[in-house]
């Protein structure tokens, strides 16, 4: 388990756009949105920067990662998805854009991934929840997807680099990097829940967990109740049980963080949260990054004030095994048709020539 106020970054905001859209009802209103902001522009994809170190310390904790490499850009060739879409020429579906969300720790693992997309023309957006430990191949000894942001920001050039390589070990499983990314820090979720008078949860059954090393004491009754920010941080974060037979997978656990976004949505539109929204911008201002300018979030913050866009959420298949440690191996016929149900943004299929997958 990880710290309290680490685990509080591993959980992302995926519901950030929707935070945006009452902002800018108050400052200059639907009308003149809808007038002057465009569908963001498709960016190119250019050659990233990929660090792929050969080696990763064996006893590296599961939430840290220590790296001994000789010379991190030894393997920077390694992984290289087989196309590149811009030179290739796949067309594009109108109005349809990506976003990469991720939360990370203080060891700058990402153990919460999300991609999303937003099919404007078609009033659908769609989730789909990346497991932690899902195996890439790359040569470095932990293998996980969620190692991929440390590895590029401690080899590379900080954040930006660590936000190309994730991209990049994504395309691998997914066949494809997605336009834009936003990631999320630790105090905005409990700010966020905080300042909209908490959420309407359905806990599943009586969660309770104590851990005092860590200062954490989960104890959340069955049943529909109001959570506030912290208790809503600890339905997300819970996985072991006191009880026996009280825990959960990880695949539950991103169920559950689906149920939170749900729920966050329905809060930030209501008239309720207009009270709020100073607290709302200063917990934006404060804790998100993206590469999104202020148009491109406007833009999607419209189409969710028209209250009409249907949001579907789903978890990436993939077959656990343990070896040395446990991983998720993706199941890629499987991914393939999720994928180009939901989040492909392209007009024709991607197939398995355009994966990259593990083989174990």
């Amino acid at each position: 388990m990880l710290k309290d106020k680490n685990s509080r970054k591993t959980f992302f905001k995926s519901f950030f756009i929707t935070l945006i859209l009452v902002f800018i009802t108050v400052g200059g209103g639907l009308w003149w949105l809808r007038r002057q902001v465009t569908i963001p522009d498709i960016p190119v994809y250019s050659e990233l920067p990929f660090f792929n170190p050969n080696h990763v310390a064996e006893d590296a904790p599961h939430n840290e990662t220590a790296f001994d490499v000789a010379d991190p850009h030894e393997d920077d060739a390694l992984i290289q998805p087989p196309f590149n879409f811009d030179e290739d020429g796949w067309e594009r579906k109108p109005y349809f854009r990506t976003l990469l969300i991720f939360g990370y720790d203080d060891g700058l693992n990402t153990d919460t991934i999300m991609v999303a997309a937003f099919d404007v023309q078609n009033r659908e957006a769609y989730i789909v929840s990346i497991p932690r430990d899902t195996q890439i191949d790359v040569s470095r000894n932990i293998r996980r997807i969620n190692s991929a942001y440390s590895v590029g920001m401690r080899f590379g050039d900080g954040h930006s680099d660590g936000v190309d390589q994730l991209k990049r070990e994504l395309q691998t499983i997914i066949g494809f990097r997605p336009d834009y990314y936003v990631s999320i820090e630790e105090d905005a979720f409990v700010r966020i829940i905080d300042a909209v008078g908490g959420v309407n949860i359905h806990v599943p059954f009586h969660m309770i967990y104590d851990d005092p090393t860590q200062n954490l004491h989960i104890n959340l009754p069955a049943g529909l109740q109001r959570l506030d920010g912290e208790r809503a941080l600890h339905f997300v974060r819970f996985r072991l049980g006191n009880a026996p037979g009280t825990g959960i997978t990880d695949f539950r656990r991103m169920e559950h963080q689906q149920q939170l976004i749900q729920a966050m949505m329905t809060e930030l539109l209501t008239p309720r949260v207009i009270p709020q929204i100073p607290e709302l911008i200063r917990a934006y201002r404060d804790h998100v990054n993206t590469d999104m300018d202020m148009f491109d979030i406007l833009f999607f913050a419209e189409q969710f004030l028209l209250g009409d866009i249907v949001l579907h959420t789903y978890n990436y298949p993939t077959t656990s095994v343990r070896t040395t440690r446990w991983y998720e191996i993706p199941n890629g016929e499987e991914a393939l048709e999720l994928i180009n149900r939901t989040i492909n943004p392209f007009t024709r299929d991607l197939t398995m020539a355009n994966l990259q997958l593990s083989d174990g």
